[in-house]
């Protein structure tokens, strides 16, 4: 499976903000919306990997993270999710946990919610 990139301290920013657009610029919110969803699709629809270089910035906040890709993980499941994503964080080895963490969470937050 070949790979659709994003880097996001090149194409978005060297300082990710918040959850929400409203909370400030270059939020969890605009970053799924501008870039994270959009290849997303691509990458699915081609049956390829996106490969999200995280490294490079200031760090990323938790709501961040949930803003973006739990955002991914409740709107695509948590299977195409993991499936179609891979993430490079040389510099923070275990943003990547976190971050499939979160995937796992927020599916499974939705799940709950949909059985209750």
């Amino acid at each position: 499976m070949s790979q659709i990139k994003i880097i996001i301290s090149v194409e978005f920013t060297d300082a990710p903000g918040a959850r929400y657009i409203t909370d400030g610029p270059k939020s969890g919110e605009e970053f799924y919306n501008e870039l994270l969803k959009p290849r997303f699709i691509v990458a699915k629809e081609k049956n390829q990997k996106l490969l999200v270089d995280l490294d490079n910035t200031w760090g990323y906040a938790s709501s961040f993270i949930s803003g973006s890709f739990g955002r991914l993980s409740k709107e695509f499941g948590q299977e195409d999710a993991m499936r179609h994503l891979d993430l490079k964080s040389e510099d923070d080895p275990l943003l990547k946990k976190k971050i499939f963490d979160e995937i796992k969470k927020q599916y499974n937050e939705q799940e709950d919610t949909a059985d209750n």
